[in-house]
């Protein structure tokens, strides 16, 4: 892969591929990716602002520079560009009915303030649904908004317009259930992963959640959600009381809606973890970028264990090390650190 450095003004500054000893670029679906790459200290110049390459989609902006004086090398780090809608606040209230993907273009249309952000592509299809939110960091409230329907945001530079393109996708369907694509099966049967780890993990996992709305006392607007299944309950409650009723520019029913999409949306957050993660063995019939990408749902199988899903990759990690390229996808459910299950709980 080659990068180019550019300045705050996406002009670029000397060079136009600048050599590098070690590039890792993660790109995620659900997530923010992040990148860091090593370079010599001559190569680098004070002006850089992001890292940019016509092979992958992202643009990451450099946000932690480390120069080592003893071998002369300069560490480049930070964030893909969506992390700037972490930046901005859903304010004022946000009232929207419509599908994810539409609602999350209009909210990004209302609340990106500064940002050069130009709308893309938005994925088609999904529910429609009532939708409020009061204060949330832009890139959370877009991102778990978008979740429910295995869809993603994602910040996208064309360098010949210099423009900032924002779009709501959704990766391709490649499981052997569908026909508008080619089918993608990741196992040791074909011979196409190796380092495997496999992370099943309920102990986080809630399906019932009671939404309080507005109001004090018995005056106060409930909403259950209810994912049980009529099974054993796991419940949490859900505080918003921030999402204010105007019976003047809603109906009841349209509340309770948009308090519904609220507790769904946090119960995301306390998912029955199915998560596998490999390497992908270049050269063995199915190729990274041509025939599956981040956000492609497909099939994998694990004989060993006699396990088998339908998942998308929800991250790509790439390394470049001694001219080596290491593909490591991860399929299924992110895993939470002990400091967001904290946060969460």
């Amino acid at each position: 892969m080659e990068i180019m450095a550019l300045d705050k003004n996406f002009i670029p500054t000397g060079m136009t591929r600048i050599p590098f000893f070690d590039l890792s670029w993660h790109r995620k679906y659900y997530e923010t990716g992040e990148f860091q790459v090593q370079i010599r200290a001559p190569d680098y110049s004070p002006d850089m602002a992001y890292i940019y390459t016509k092979d992958r989609p992202e643009l990451g902006m450099i946000q932690s520079v480390k120069f080592t004086g003893d071998d002369g090398m300069v560490l480049l780090s930070g964030y893909f560009y969506e992390k700037r809608l972490k930046d901005k606040i859903v304010w004022p209230v946000f009232n929207g009915y419509g599908t994810r993907a539409a609602l999350a273009m209009q909210m990004i249309t209302a609340y990106k303030a500064d940002l050069p952000l130009v709308p893309g592509t938005v994925a088609d299809g999904g529910e429609k649904i009532e939708k409020q939110e009061t204060g949330g960091e832009l890139e959370k409230v877009l991102q778990t908004m978008l979740m429910a329907d295995e869809k993603a945001i994602r910040c996208r530079y064309d360098y010949a317009e210099n423009k900032m393109y924002v779009d709501v996708w959704q990766g391709k369907d490649r499981t052997q259930g569908q026909t508008e694509n080619n089918f993608v099966t990741f196992s040791h049967g074909f011979r196409n992963i190796r380092k495997v780890a496999v992370k099943d993990d309920s102990s986080n996992y809630k399906n019932y959640a009671v939404v309080g709305g507005a109001g004090e006392g018995s005056g106060r607007i409930y909403v259950a959600v209810d994912l049980s299944g009529g099974q054993y309950r796991q419940q949490i409650f859900v505080d918003a009381r921030n999402e204010q009723y105007d019976p003047e520019k809603q109906t009841l029913a349209e509340y309770k809606a948009a308090l519904y999409q609220k507790g769904l949306e946090k119960l995301q957050s306390y998912v029955d973890i199915h998560n596998v993660e490999f390497e992908a063995v270049a050269d063995s019939g199915v190729r990274y970028l041509e025939d599956y990408d981040l956000g492609d749902k497909c099939d994998i199988i694990i004989e060993e264990i006699g396990r088998s899903w339908q998942a998308r990759i929800t991250e790509v990690c790439e390394t470049w090390s001694k001219g080596i390229h290491t593909v490591t996808l991860t399929f299924g459910d992110k895993i939470p650190t002990l400091y967001e299950r904290a946060r969460v709980n």
